[in-house]
């Protein structure tokens, strides 16, 4: 007698598992492309246009039509990777990249803003990219807590979520730091 694919134990988490890392992939390659993208308009003063009937003095440079690709594909990746998530009772991914994204735009307009010659409202997008991070940073620390607190000693699932997502997402964002070079 051999087993189908529904009734073999384990089938029903092998496409979610690979969903969910596919996306948690995506979502740290479309944070680094987002990441230097805004870092490119950035080194330009922060604002370029192209094209169209009010064609501004500072066009926009390379690289910089890639934060319109991949801030969609990174919302998309959350949301699915959320939904398999679900699925296997691992953490959701809008989370971690709320925290992130917020976090790492923080960064750029801090350094754009303190660095030389400074910009005071580079400064003010900081600081409030930064507060936009933290009620992410917080629940995190939260359900990490809650997860050494088990009940009966044993080690939760989630922690592996937890050591999972930053190793598969920065491998995605080591990705989109040479493909951006490469599309830049």
């Amino acid at each position: 007698m051999s087993l189908s694919a529904a009734t073999r134990p384990g089938a029903g988490v092998v496409v979610p598992t690979a969903a969910l890392l596919g996306s948690v992939f995506v979502l740290g390659l479309t944070l680094g492309w987002t990441f230097l993208s805004m870092r490119t308009v950035m080194d330009v003063g922060g604002a370029c246009a192209d094209g169209g009937p009010y064609v501004s003095a500072q066009p926009c440079p390379d690289g910089s039509w890639v934060i319109g690709l991949a801030i969609p594909v990174m919302l998309l990746s959350a949301f699915l990777g959320s939904f398999a998530a679900a699925r296997l009772s691992a953490p959701n991914l809008l989370i971690p990249m709320w925290l992130v994204l917020f976090g790492s735009l923080g960064w750029n307009f801090l350094k754009y803003g303190l660095g030389e010659p400074g910009n005071a409202g580079f400064v003010v997008c900081g600081v409030v990219f930064e507060l936009m991070a933290l009620p992410a940073l917080v629940v995190i620390g939260i359900g990490l807590r809650a997860c050494l607190r088990t009940a009966d000693g044993a080690r939760s699932p989630v922690l592996t979520w937890a050591l999972a997502y930053p190793l598969v997402g920065a491998a995605g964002a080591l990705v989109g730091v040479v493909t951006f070079h490469t599309m830049a």
